[in-house]
């Protein structure tokens, strides 16, 4: 028997951000129901009460839809620091003119740390920008590029020292602000809050 969750698409497969449901579906439908329940477990999704494999699936093809409108690449989530590629940068900092029928001014500001895995002051503050993304949730994209695997971003955004923590507005993708060095939670939450 059908649960309901997940059958009435009414024949349209693709959302108004851009994604493809049932290519996410499809994909999902070939994972066990316990690799499903560590996606939503890893997406923080209670998983509890969803009983039937497709009710999983469903709620992971949501939370996607939700990450899309909050991320153009849908790689940076609420509430984590995403280790991103130059591509996804890319993608972000051009949100506003590729955004589609989500509004600009609906695009949070990207809080960014350019790092390198060799620098002990940007290993020092990780769990601080991890403690602020928690801490900004939905307010603020938060993400960090390795400038050793990046060195074009790092040239490109004139970063000198490590770490650089740069805020860009999310309509513009136009840089905001920029603090060289390390910070604590405190510290990069009022950072980022000041552009929200």
């Amino acid at each position: 028997t059908s649960s309901g969750s997940g059958s009435g698409d009414g024949g349209a497969s693709t959302t108004s951000s851009g994604l493809d449901r049932e290519a996410i579906a499809a994909d999902l439908r070939t994972k066990t129901v316990r690799q499903l329940r560590t996606l939503c477990a890893q997406s923080n999704i209670r998983w509890a009460n969803l009983i039937e494999k497709e009710e999983l699936v469903q709620a992971l093809v949501k939370y996607q839809e939700e990450c899309l409108k909050f991320s153009v690449s849908g790689k940076i989530m609420p509430g984590k620091v995403a280790l991103i590629d130059d591509d996804t940068l890319s993608k972000e900092l051009t949100s506003s003119s590729i955004s589609g029928s989500r509004s600009s001014n609906n695009i949070p500001p990207l809080l960014l740390d350019v790092f390198a895995t060799w620098c002990g002051p940007c290993k020092m503050m990780s769990p601080f920008l991890e403690d602020a993304a928690a801490e900004l949730g939905d307010k603020v994209r938060v993400a960090k590029i390795d400038s050793d695997q990046y060195p074009e971003w790092a040239s490109k955004l004139n970063v000198r020292s490590l770490p650089t923590i740069v805020v860009f507005d999310g309509k513009t993708g136009k840089e905001l602000e920029r603090v060289e060095g390390a910070m604590r939670t405190d510290q990069l939450v009022k950072l980022a809050m000041k552009h929200v």
